[in-house]
C-alpha cells in the first residue's frame, strides 16, 4: 500500500476522526462504512487503512485518544483520584467530551462503549499498578470495572435521558466518592498501601504534565 504523503500523514488521521464524529450525528455506527468515512474526510480508503485497521479500530482510537487519553476525561479522574481539585477541568468534559461520548453511546450501544472504556480503563491501572509482566489480580479487576461501571451508567443516563442529564456538580461529587473508593479498595486488592496507589497516580499525572493543585 502506498503511503500517504508527508503533509497528509500529519493531518489524515484528524481528519478521518473528525469525519467520523460528524458522520455519527447521522447515522447509527454500525451503518458507517470506510467508504463513508473516507469520502467525508475527502480522502481515499487507501489513506483510512493506513491510518487504522476498521471501522471498529477507529472508534477504539477516537474514545483512546479523545475521551480517555488526550481528552480531559481520564487526567481529571486521576486528579480526583490524587487528591487535585478539578472542577473546571471537568464543567469542561461535561460540555464537549461528555457529549460526544453520549453520541457514541445513543448511535453505538451502550455495550460496546462500556466493554471498550472498561478493557482501555484496565490497561491504565495495570500500567500504574504493574511492574512488567506482572498482572492486576482478579479482585482489583473487578474492583475497576465496578468503578467504572458506575461513571459509565451516570454518563449513559444522561445521554439517553437528555431532560434528566447530571448536573455537574452530582458529576462531579459522584467521581470523587467513586474515585476515593476506588483508592481504597484497589491498594487492598493489590496488596498495595493506599499511600504508594496515590504516588503512583501522581507520578502517572506528573508524566502527562498535569500538576496537581
Amino acid at each position: 500500500m502506498a503511503r500517504p504523503r508527508k503533509s497528509e500523514r500529519g493531518t489524515a488521521d484528524i481528519r478521518l476522526a473528525n469525519a467520523f464524529w460528524a458522520l455519527l450525528e447521522h447515522h447509527r455506527l454500525a451503518n458507517i462504512t470506510v467508504g463513508m468515512v473516507a469520502e467525508q474526510a475527502e480522502l481515499n480508503r487507501g489513506t483510512f487503512y493506513y491510518h487504522f485497521k476498521s471501522i471498529d479500530d477507529l472508534v477504539d482510537r477516537v474514545i483512546e485518544d479523545e475521551v480517555l487519553g488526550n481528552g480531559p476525561v481520564l487526567q481529571n479522574m486521576l486528579s480526583l483520584v490524587a487528591g487535585s481539585s478539578t472542577a473546571n477541568g471537568f464543567e469542561a468534559f461535561i460540555k464537549h467530551d461528555m457529549e460526544r461520548i453520549a453520541l457514541l453511546i445513543k448511535q453505538g450501544g451502550m455495550d460496546s462503549f462500556s466493554i471498550k472504556v472498561k478493557r482501555l480503563m484496565l490497561d491504565v491501572w495495570k500500567a500504574i499498578l504493574c511492574d512488567e509482566g506482572e498482572e492486576l489480580s482478579p479482585s482489583a479487576r473487578m474492583i475497576i470495572e465496578y468503578s467504572t461501571s458506575g461513571i459509565i451508567g451516570i454518563i449513559a443516563y444522561g445521554a439517553l435521558h437528555e431532560s434528566g442529564e447530571a448536573p455537574p456538580d452530582f458529576f462531579l461529587s459522584f467521581v470523587k466518592n467513586n474515585s476515593e473508593f476506588l483508592v481504597n479498595q484497589i491498594g487492598i486488592a493489590q496488596g498495595i498501601p493506599q499511600e504508594a496507589v496515590l504516588e503512583q497516580v501522581r507520578a502517572t499525572l506528573h508524566i502527562a504534565g498535569v500538576n496537581d493543585r
